[in-house]
Formats: C-alpha cells, sequence, structure tokens
C-alpha cells in the first residue's frame, strides 16, 4: 500500500487553484461584460437617434443582462474571498463598486427610456425631416424621476469607494461616469423642472414654426452678424421638419404685386424718435441690417414683420448661431469630409464659411454657392445623425452660450421667460436689478467680409469712490494684401476715396438705465458724412434705447492697425446688479477681464441665472 503523505494538503492546494482559476475566470467576464456593455450604450444611442425600435430593444436588453451578470457575478462567494486579501482586496472590492454603480444605472433607467421611445412609434418621417427625431422626449415626463435617481444612487455608491491601493486602471473608469453624473444631473433636473415649456416648444400642443438665423460676423453687426441665411423648421409632436432656406438677399428684391420690399425709404417698424436717432436708416428696412441692434428681440420683430410684409406665417420662435458655433460643435462630431475629399474640421469651419470660398471661387457665385450648400449640409447631417458623445455636444453648446454666439426668442411668454432666465434672449436691460449692463458693439459699413480679420479684447476697471466704470477694447485688423475678393473688400470704401481694405465700423457705447456716458474716445467720429438722411450712416449719433443711454462713432480701422477705444460711465446711485458685459460676438475669441476693484459696486455674480456674466476679479 502506497502512503499518500502529502494528501490533504496537496488536495487543498488544488481546491485552492481551482478557486483561483474560477475567480480569474469570473474576473475575465465581469471585464468583458463591462466593455460589451459600453460599445452596446453607443448602439442605442445611435439608435435612438434614429427611431430603430428594435435595435434599441435588443441592445438594451444586452446591456441589461451583461450588467446585471457583471455585478451578480462580483458579489459572489470567491470574490468576498479575494476581498480579504492583503495587496488586492481593494481592487476586488472596486471592481464590484463599478459594477454595482453600472448595473444601478442601467437597470433602473434603460427599461423606461426604451418604453418611452416604443410608445412614440417608428412610423416613417417626412422625406425633409431632420435626423434627430424628438418625438420620444415627449413622454419623458414619467421617465426623468427614475433616470436622475439611477444616477444619484450610482454616485452614492462610487462615493463609497475605498482607493487605498487601487490601481488606476479600476477607478479611472468609475471617475469617468462619475464625471458624466455631475454633469448629467444637474441638465436632467432643470430639463424635468421646465419639461411643460420643452414639450410646448417641441411642438407637444400644436405646430411651432421656427427660423434658424446663421449671422455672419465676417460682416459684424451689434447683436452678431449680417444674417445672410436662414432655415425654416416646423416642429409637430416633436418632429422637426424643414421647410425650406432662404437668404437676405431674396428678402432684400422680393416684391409682391402693389407692395415690393422697400429698401430705400421705408420702415418695416415704428420706433421712438430718441432710437431712431441712434441707428442707420437702414436698420428697419433691410434684413441684412436687422442684427444692428444689441437687442435681439428688435432684430425679431423685423424679421416678422417681413413675414407680414410678404405674406408668410410669422414665427413662433427664433433662433440664431455663427458659423462659430458649428465649428464648436464639430468639436464634439469630430471631423467631416466633402465629397472633393476636402476635411472640414473645427480648425477651419469659420474660415471655410466665412472667408476662404471667396478668394476660392471668385465671381463664379454658382461654384461657391454650391460649396456653401455642401458643407452646410454635410454639417448639419453630422449634427443630426446623432454620432457624437451628449456630454460633449453639451459642453459645447454652453461654450457657444457663454460666448454670447446663441440667442433664442418665443412667441410664448413662458418660453421667453425660459430663455431670458437663461441669459439666451439677448435683449437690452431697462433695469439694474437682475444685471447692471454695458457693451460696446461694432455694426460693419463697408458691405465686405472684412471683419473675419477682425481681432478684439475687452476689459473693465472701475473707481469705486467716484461710481464709475471704464470700459476698453483694443482691436487689431489682421487684413492683408492678399485678400483680393470683391466680396470681401469694402464695396462702400470706394465711395469715399478709402483703401478697401480698411475696416469701417460703427462703435456704439452703451451705458445702463440711469448711467451717463461721461466721454468716449474716440471723442468723435473717424469720418462725417453730410447729416442729410444718407450721411445718417457715418455721423456721430446719440439716442436711448429701452432706457439704455448711447453713443455712435464711425471708426476706421486700417490694414495691420491696432487701435484701442474706451469710454466711461457714471453708473446711477442705488444698488446695482451683477455686472454684465456684452460686446458683438466676433468671428474670434474673445477675452474679456473685469478689474477686481469692480466687485465693490456691483452684486455678487453667484447664483445669477444669466450664463453670458462677466465674472469679478
Amino acid at each position: 500500500m502506497v502512503c499518500l503523505v502529502g494528501g490533504p494538503v496537496a488536495v487543498a492546494l488544488l481546491v485552492a487553484l481551482f478557486a483561483v482559476g474560477a475567480f480569474v475566470q469570473q474576473v475575465l467576464q465581469v471585464r468583458d461584460d463591462l466593455e460589451a456593455a459600453k460599445d452596446q450604450l453607443k448602439v442605442i444611442a445611435e439608435a435612438a437617434v434614429s427611431m430603430d425600435v428594435p435595435e434599441l430593444q435588443r441592445a438594451s436588453e444586452d446591456v441589461v443582462t451583461r450588467t446585471q451578470r457583471a455585478h451578480v457575478t462580483s458579489n459572489g462567494v470567491l470574490w468576498d474571498l479575494a476581498a480579504e486579501l492583503p495587496e488586492v482586496g481593494n481592487n476586488v472590492l472596486a471592481v464590484r463598486t463599478v459594477a454595482e454603480a453600472v448595473n444601478t444605472i442601467t437597470s433602473q433607467s434603460l427599461p423606461p427610456l426604451v418604453d418611452m421611445m416604443s410608445a412614440a412609434g417608428t412610423e416613417e418621417r417626412t422625406e425633409n425631416s431632420l435626423g434627430i427625431d424628438l418625438r420620444p422626449f415627449l413622454g419623458a415626463e414619467t421617465v426623468l424621476p427614475t433616470v436622475i435617481s439611477s444616477l444619484e444612487d450610482a454616485s452614492a455608491i462610487a462615493a463609497n469607494l475605498d482607493r487605498t491601493g487601487v490601481y488606476p486602471a479600476v477607478y479611472e473608469p468609475l471617475d469617468g461616469l462619475v464625471g458624466l453624473i455631475e454633469v448629467a444631473v444637474p441638465t436632467l433636473h432643470l430639463v424635468e423642472d421646465h419639461l411643460p415649456e420643452i414639450l410646448r416648444a417641441a411642438g407637444s400642443e400644436g405646430p411651432m414654426l421656427y427660423q434658424l438665423v446663421i449671422q455672419t460676423p465676417a460682416e459684424i453687426r451689434a447683436v452678431g452678424g449680417g444674417p445672410a441665411h436662414w432655415l425654416v423648421l416646423k416642429v409637430e409632436n416633436g418632429q422637426a421638419e424643414l421647410l425650406g432656406q432662404e437668404n437676405g438677399v431674396e428678402l432684400m428684391y422680393s416684391e409682391l404685386p402693389d407692395r415690393g420690399f422697400d429698401t430705400v425709404n421705408g420702415s418695416l417698424i415704428r420706433l421712438p424718435s430718441e432710437t431712431r436717432s441712434l441707428y442707420p436708416f437702414e436698420l428697419t428696412n433691410w434684413s441684412s441690417n436687422f442684427t444692428m441692434t444689441p437687442h435681439f428681440p428688435r432684430a425679431v420683430e423685423l424679421f416678422q414683420a417681413t413675414r407680414k410684409w410678404t405674406g408668410k406665417a410669422e414665427f413662433d420662435g427664433v433662433i440664431s448661431i455663427d458659423p462659430v458655433v458649428l465649428a464648436h460643435l464639430i468639436e464634439a462630431t469630430g471631423p467631416l469630409t466633402l465629397a472633393s475629399g476636402e476635411v472640414v474640421d473645427a480648425e477651419n469651419t469659420a474660415a471655410l464659411l466665412m472667408s476662404e470660398p471667396y478668394e476660392r471661387f471668385g465671381t463664379d457665385n454658382a461654384a461657391m454657392d454650391a460649396f456653401f450648400s455642401e458643407v452646410t449640409t454635410v454639417m448639419f447631417d453630422a449634427l443630426t445623425g446623432g454620432d457624437w458623445e451628449i456630454a460633449a455636444m453639451w459642453d459645447q453648446l454652453v461654450r457657444s452660450a457663454e460666448e454670447g454666439r446663441v440667442f433664442v426668442w418665443f412667441e410664448d411668454e413662458g418660453l421667453n421667460a425660459l430663455a431670458h432666465e437663461y441669459g439666451l434672449d439677448g435683449a437690452l436691460r431697462e433695469d439694474n436689478t437682475e444685471a447692471t449692463q454695458l457693451g460696446i458693439y461694432f455694426n460693419d459699413y463697408t458691405v465686405g467680409k472684412l471683419n473675419y480679420w477682425l481681432d478684439y479684447s475687452q476689459r473693465a476697471s472701475c473707481n469705486v469712490e467716484q461710481r464709475t466704470i471704464t470700459v476698453t477694447m483694443d482691436l487689431h485688423s489682421r487684413m492683408s494684401e492678399d485678400i483680393k475678393s470683391e466680396y470681401t473688400l469694402g464695396l462702400r470704401n470706394q465711395f469715399r476715396g478709402i483703401d478697401p481694405r480698411t475696416m469701417m465700423l460703427d462703435v456704439l457705447f452703451f451705458a445702463p438705465p440711469g448711467a451717463e456716458i461721461l466721454w468716449t474716445d474716440p471723442e468723435r467720429g473717424d469720418w462725417q458724412d453730410s447729416a442729410n438722411w444718407q450721411g445718417n450712416r457715418f455721423r456721430d449719433r446719440s439716442g436711448v434705447d429701452h432706457d439704455n443711454t448711447a453713443l455712435s462713432r464711425t471708426l476706421l480701422l486700417e490694414m495691420g492697425e491696432r487701435r484701442t477705444i474706451s469710454y466711461e460711465v457714471q453708473l446711477p446711485e442705488g444698488d446695482l446688479g451683477p455686472l454684465e458685459l456684452r460686446h458683438s460676438p466676433g468671428p474670434n475669441h474673445t477675452e474679456v477681464t473685469v478689474d477686481a476693484n469692480c466687485g465693490a459696486l456691483f452684486a455678487s455674480p453667484e447664483g445669477s441665472p444669466n450664463i453670458r456674466l462677466s465674472k469679478i476679479g
């Protein structure tokens, strides 16, 4: 008989090895399940955008199955034993935490989200419908609380993680998840708070007619740029349909029986004399100049008047963006490729929409129009296709709004109040309660696209004892001899003997209600035409707009020139709301700084809803 002296030890060793092997297999299974679930979440996003409900259901079921299995597996006996081991114990618990947090979100949120999408229907959309279908969100009221709760629960689970000795490869994915939750939860709470208004804007109570204006700061205007192009959209039951595209040239020359669009003597709306005196006459009779006022609702009023003038239905809402917004959004979508192979990315989008094609195509209008059309189509296909990360896209939208490049107006008072609450209405303030608003705004007078090469920064300093504030802007023209396109060079310049590469700007200095402008630099405009109705363009003007006192000065900025302009304002007595420092959103980034001593004059910006609010200090 053979004596197996080491028998019990060997058996124990075999059992231990078997257990280790089984545990390793479980770890790999959990890893594979979580990785596969992550990949399937992208599929879910694409299916949601395209309203592919069968694919949405399949992918969601797969994700829930995998995350639940990962959660159950990581809570098994072998994991309990491994958690007691030194060195690796906290890593085991960390993986368990990751699995639990992910499962909490997916198992609680995905089933009701899929049910909501399924209930929205899968019928075919019209040929002109945009890629993003908003119908599913019409049922969000019952789903949002569950989604928010699951995210908050997952965040609480992650917060309890003991990171001692945990490898970065384990906790970094969890940190990424927590980062997304920190962005998503406040946003979802906002959506939940304003869901009735959001659903109404999406046409839940009837069709909504929208104008999407694309301003062009290469031909700068006080509130953005010449609105040369806009889309007309209908949104009904959450579904957006493109009805058509219009442009300022067509509007300028449009004529209907017995009522042409008068661009010489007419005025679409009647302004108070004190406001009329501040602006050139063409503000109110040519669509490319409707945005010469820093009060965006007035630009909307003028567009509405043209709709009435031409016998078209008035808009329920107007949204304004510019090419820089599109460049920001492409940072979220990634580079795009044209049929020719040319790449459109975040770095060249602004140039392709505001400058480069004028030099490339010269006077070949057909080729230029075809190019702009293709670029625009490719961009909108990418933006509405949904193949991008929601958090990244949201960041770029917020960035665009903070730069003052997004304005929104609604006919509905409740919706318009929401736009005002979040600083998107672009309105001049009629008092200093919510904010004390000052600004320097530009209007191009060359009838060209010179301002693509205009850089400027803005700063403010205060004299607390005298209750004054000085606002300064440093300007630089990057214009060069290489620019030769007649579309870019100043058309009006030749009639005044001015170099066609010299920028001619109407500079508007605005003071808040109750304040007084003490001086401006320049003291007088660089160019003074005769004081007849046509000369109203190029002479010093003054006036009051929505109780804001303002002065106008015509400024000439030669090719390559650097120049500083400024003005000082005597602030009114009494409490002042947070400082809101505004400027025309230009084609390039504008650095804005405010001296710390201004904080003694203005209320703290903390808690202000205006996202364009300048920070003190």
